[in-house]
């Protein structure tokens, strides 16, 4: 049976390969165990996620897969005691003082203030009329930080920055030439977990590179934050 989320993937299993035809070496599924599991519960009990992204079908499965490795990450009790004190500081100081990652797709403010910035700046106003989403209000005042910690406390508004993530991608990086979808995706995730205004150069050798881990002081095991997004999409697709 196919279920609602996965119905997104449907006809992306011959999508072209990454460049030099890597994937994931690794089982993530096992590695995660439990988390995994978690993360998969979460996606597809929650259909309205991917409905409420209103983007094509690729770029459905693209954005999910994009935010599930932080979605393994995501610990309730971790963020509902450690980042309470944390949101007070951003508030009143900024991110120069507190810089904390939001919700089940682990958002910064850091992060969305330049998403904010570049959503304002790069995409059209009718582009944001059919999106649904207008112009942030962008500034380092504390109430307008205030304003962007109750977005970022809020699902559903975190859904629609996941929804600006992809769309400030494809302007940003619209000369880009990729292989097929899985090399968009692979680039995107690193993007997301890097920082998306590294540049093209910056991005493809971060793609190599091994940060991930689930530890929170002195990681015994990393992984490729893209080969994670990537080992994702395909079990989606398959299903």
């Amino acid at each position: 049976m196919i279920t609602a989320v996965s119905a997104v993937f449907l006809g992306m299993l011959h999508s072209p390969a990454s460049p030099a035809g890597r994937g994931p070496d690794e089982d993530y599924r096992a590695i995660f165990g439990d988390k995994y599991a978690e993360a998969e519960r979460y996606i597809e009990g929650n259909p309205w996620i991917a409905e409420s992204l209103r983007l094509p079908p690729e770029e459905t499965a693209i954005a999910l897969a994009v935010v599930f490795p932080e979605i393994i990450r995501y610990s309730d009790l971790e963020d509902l005691i450690q980042v309470r004190a944390l949101k007070v500081l951003y508030v009143q100081y900024g991110r120069k003082y507190a810089d904390f990652s939001v919700g089940h797709f682990q958002m910064k403010p850091s992060f969305i203030e330049h998403l904010e910035a570049d959503w304002n700046r790069l995409i059209s106003a009718e582009e944001k009329s059919a999106a649904g989403i207008p112009a942030f209000l962008i500034g380092d005042k504390s109430d307008l930080r205030r304003e962007r910690i109750l977005r970022l406390d809020d699902p559903r508004r975190q859904v629609d920055y996941l929804r600006v993530f992809i769309e400030v991608m494809k302007k940003r990086y619209r000369n880009v030439v990729f292989s097929g979808a899985e090399d968009r995706l692979r680039f995107y995730a690193t993007a997301y977990n890097s920082g998306f205004a590294a540049g093209e150069t910056r991005l493809r050798r971060a793609m190599r590179e091994k940060k991930f881990h689930l530890e929170r002081y002195s990681p015994k095991h990393t992984y490729n934050y893209a080969d994670i997004a990537l080992f994702y999409f395909r079990r989606s697709a398959a299903r």
